[in-house]
């Protein structure tokens, strides 16, 4: 098994003396769709700014493909190419005066050539819907914009893991489920792409597997559909079972499915369990 990212029993304290992280451990694997899922303040942002050498942890260590992270000049700017970080809060991530300066900002700072800047620049806002607002200031975005322009100036280094902090987080029905289809297709493309949401349908329904983190720590882990299916853990996480267990397992209860069936992922599966009756 070849893991992409691994945290090592991970320690921080914000300079407040605020602990976030107290031996935070997991091990992401190469390819594969991660939801970290965890009430606010379980430590999942200050992960993730170690996961791309933002913070460096005051114990423990972040390895990349395997290497233990240094924290030199050469092998941070690599690691941030590689390891790209769209944020919750869109305002904290955009500071340039356009769309398409914004999104060029990262390949440009890599120093290639105008026209391969352009051509990144170009398919990273074709992909996220926004090459009409390419010469529009960034701060008369709407929300949902400024979030989308974020994606694309991380899409636009190409990166071979995407890390988004609530990504569908105020916006709307239709721009959240098109973001989940983009993500997709980068999965398709062989990139990781790591998600923190307090949304527990969408984990269930989207991950390949999950992590849960609190007071600093990873309290569980496993696949979506054995993981969230453990009351204990979900509680001790401030978060409810996906509708699509407890509708299952309602079935169960009423022998209206048998009690061996496979928990269905979606709407999909769940109607051909039905069908299959």
């Amino acid at each position: 098994m070849k893991y992409i990212l691994e945290a090592r029993d991970l320690y921080f304290t914000y300079p407040d003396g605020t602990p976030a992280l107290k031996g935070a451990s997991l091990a992401v694997e190469e390819g594969k769709r991660v939801a970290i899922l965890g009430p606010n303040g379980a430590g999942k942002t200050t992960l993730f700014l170690h996961f791309n050498g933002i913070l460096r942890p005051q114990k423990g260590k972040v390895l990349y493909a395997g290497k233990e992270v240094q924290y030199d000049r050469r092998f941070l700017k690599q690691l941030r190419r590689e390891v790209g970080i769209v944020f919750q809060d869109p305002d904290s991530q955009l500071f340039s005066a356009s769309v398409f300066q914004e999104v060029s900002f990262g390949p440009m700072n890599l120093g290639l050539p105008k026209e391969e800047v352009a051509r990144l620049v170009e398919e990273a806002m074709e992909a996220t819907e926004i090459s009409a607002l390419r010469d529009k200031p960034t701060h008369l975005l709407s929300y949902g914009q400024k979030k989308r322009v974020c994606l694309a100036g991380v899409l636009a280094m190409k990166p071979r893991v995407l890390i988004c902090d609530e990504p569908t987080a105020g916006l709307d029905p239709k721009y959240a489920r098109q973001s989940m289809e983009l993500f997709d297709r980068l999965h398709q493309r062989g990139t990781t792409i790591i998600l923190a949401t307090h949304d527990v349908d969408l984990a269930y329904s989207w991950a390949d597997y999950a992590y849960f983190m609190e007071g600093g720590k990873v309290v569980g882990e496993g696949l979506p559909q054995e993981v969230f299916r453990d009351t204990r853990l979900l509680e001790s996480c401030n978060l409810t079972r996906p509708w699509l267990v407890e509708f299952f397992e309602l079935l169960c209860s009423q022998k209206v499915l048998p009690e061996d069936s496979s928990p269905p992922r979606n709407r999909e599966e769940l109607v051909q369990l039905f069908l299959a009756v």
